[in-house]
């Protein structure tokens, strides 16, 4: 898709260009934009969000052990998952995505490692958010973790995502969701692109650019959260691109 046919856009008279949301398609099955996104370097931003989430569990004063259980919801090709092994190999980690394509990149990273060290602790399941929040899917026991990284915009009903959190969630379960924040404007959202992804594969630029587009603003997610009833977790503007939603059931 061209980025004229993903931009919608109102123009006023010597003004910006002012963008309306568009959503994608809510999975990523293509096979040449699972391999574009798997093989992109989001080292840096993937890194700083585990960090963030290390601070903030021991700003809570949670600690995870053994009996802990971690859920990464839209987990992809495993980017955070296997951060997330990293630091805590000694959780059980539970990747949920519902791409196939995705999961199958996911599964071929995991064997590959060495499951003595490296990613033993984290299962994959093709299970979608519209299943989890309908009820259908039961996991085994709350998490006392609950994560995601640019899962909220892919979603066409943005409160699926927020009614499949409940039931993955008991009291003291914690929950850090990091995802792109929309631009005010094309040129903003040329200039991200410009700023993080100036030599990228096309296909990945053309992505980029409709996942600032889908993503909602800070003022949505509020609004978002307040309809279901969950206005204990907070959310904020991260840098120039990110949002984030934190907070304690």
């Amino acid at each position: 898709m061209t980025p004229s046919a993903v931009l919608s856009t109102k123009c006023k008279k010597n003004t910006r260009l002012i963008m309306n949301r568009v959503p994608e398609p809510e999975l990523m099955q293509n096979l040449e934009q699972v391999k574009a996104y798997a093989e992109a370097d989001f080292s840096k931003s993937d890194d700083s969000f585990i960090s963030r989430i290390d601070k903030y569990l021991f700003l809570k004063g949670k600690k995870l052990d053994s009996k802990s259980l971690i859920v990464d919801l839209g987990c992809g090709p495993g980017n955070i998952t296997e951060r997330l092994s990293r630091r805590w190999p000694f959780v059980e980690i539970i990747g949920f995505d519902g791409s196939e394509a995705m999961l199958a990149e996911a599964r071929s990273r995991k064997n590959q490692g060495n499951c003595i060290d490296d990613f033993c602790n984290i299962n994959y399941f093709c299970w979608d958010i519209s299943s989890i929040a309908n009820g259908l899917i039961n996991v085994k026991r709350p998490a006392d973790l609950i994560v995601s990284n640019s899962l909220l915009h892919h979603l066409h009903n943005a409160n699926h995502f927020w009614k499949a959190i409940k039931p993955l969630s008991d009291k003291g379960s914690v929950h850090f969701h990091r995802d792109l924040r929309r631009p005010s404007s094309l040129n903003a959202l040329i200039e991200l692109q410009e700023i993080y992804l100036p030599d990228s594969p096309q296909v990945l630029i053309n992505d980029y650019k409709a996942s600032l587009q889908a993503a909602f603003t800070v003022a949505e997610v509020k609004a978002q959260l307040h309809s279901e009833g969950l206005d204990h977790l907070s959310v904020h503007e991260l840098e120039d691109r990110y949002l984030e939603v934190v907070g304690t059931f």
